[in-house]
């Protein structure tokens, strides 16, 4: 995976970049974020995507975090995860995604 220079460079800062997003998945509107974020020599991925039509209750709720060596790895899998592009994440600034600790 190609990570684009500036995307390597804010995570490398420290900075938590992510994404929210909607998608439709067999006919099933789906609410989806996601984030990487550097912690100490390790990249910590989060994923977590839920039905909108559940997102009251949230027991239907795929949450996952891992540790990484690598930011390559971190990225492969949040892309299998997620299913989507994860080269056009962004730094989030005051609503983070998840917490780190």
């Amino acid at each position: 995976m190609d990570i684009p220079a500036r995307l390597r460079e804010w995570i490398y800062a420290g900075k938590q970049v992510g994404k929210r997003k909607d998608l439709v998945r067999e006919g099933e509107a789906i609410y989806q974020t996601m984030g990487i974020q550097r912690s100490g020599d390790v990249f910590v991925a989060y994923y977590f995507e839920i039905p909108e039509a559940l997102m009251a209750v949230e027991e239907n709720a795929l949450e996952l975090r891992e540790r990484f060596e690598t930011l390559e790895a971190a990225m492969a899998f949040l892309e299998k995860a997620s299913g989507s592009d994860v080269l056009d994440m962004t730094p989030q600034k005051e609503r983070k995604i998840f917490q780190v600790g």
